[in-house]
């Protein structure tokens, strides 16, 4: 099955974000448009098989957040029925746990350790 991609409002105030900061950094709107193409075609790649994505975890469950990482940003998304939709593109050193449930403690994975 082939999922249905879709952005949230939020997310493509997300996306509008990232790119300001791209040009902000670079000066050049060809690389802040390339940035953001590249991001949304990272996130196409997943339309096929979304579960592949990284489970986000809080306190040992599984919030129903599926995770991208794309070089700076993180695409948070959740699937329903045959859409996947992405909620938010966020920072990956802002404190996205907080942005996203409102508590800026996180857990790792299991599978994951502290360095």
């Amino acid at each position: 099955m082939i999922y249905q991609l879709k952005y949230s409002p939020i997310a493509e105030d997300d996306l509008d974000r990232v790119w300001d900061e791209v040009w902000e950094a670079s000066q050049n709107f060809d690389i802040a448009d390339k940035y953001v193409e590249d991001l949304r075609n990272a996130l196409k790649q997943k339309k096929k098989y979304p579960k592949t994505g990284s489970q986000l975890t809080y306190m040992g469950e599984f919030t129903g957040l599926y995770y991208v990482t794309f070089k700076e940003y993180i695409a948070f998304y959740r699937i329903h029925g045959d859409v996947f939709e992405v909620a938010r593109v966020l920072f990956s050193r802002s404190d996205y746990m907080k942005v996203l449930f409102g508590k800026s403690e996180y857990f790792l994975e299991d599978d994951e350790d502290w360095e």
